[in-house]
């Protein structure tokens, strides 16, 4: 089980760190690419890295799939490794998420 909370820990760190870098050089597609509205990853690139290790330290997962299952389900049952396909799918369906907001 402490192996377990240490990479929920680790995921945790690595994604608010990549948030944290990536709002820092553009907080429009920081936006996008997290699912995030542009207030929170203006404040995320603002965390100091003590600030990101004590929230990464929570025991939960502080992301989720952002998508619906159906399309979990389609890239789950690609048989073929069509990654352009995959991409272009995932990159509608993020601009059709950040149209909404």
């Amino acid at each position: 089980m402490q192996q377990i909370d240490q990479d929920i820990i680790d995921l945790n760190f690595s994604w608010l760190f990549k948030a944290r870098e990536l709002a820092k050089s553009d907080h429009i597609k920081a936006a996008v690419v997290l699912g995030l509205d542009v207030g929170t990853t203006d404040r995320i690139s603002q965390l100091s890295l003590e600030h990101l290790r004590g929230i990464a330290h929570s025991g939960l997962m502080l992301f989720q799939p952002r998508f619906h299952a159906g399309f979990w389900n389609e890239l789950v049952d690609e048989n073929e490794n069509n990654s352009r396909a995959i991409q272009l799918q995932a990159l509608l369906m993020a601009s059709k998420e950040a149209a909404n907001q």
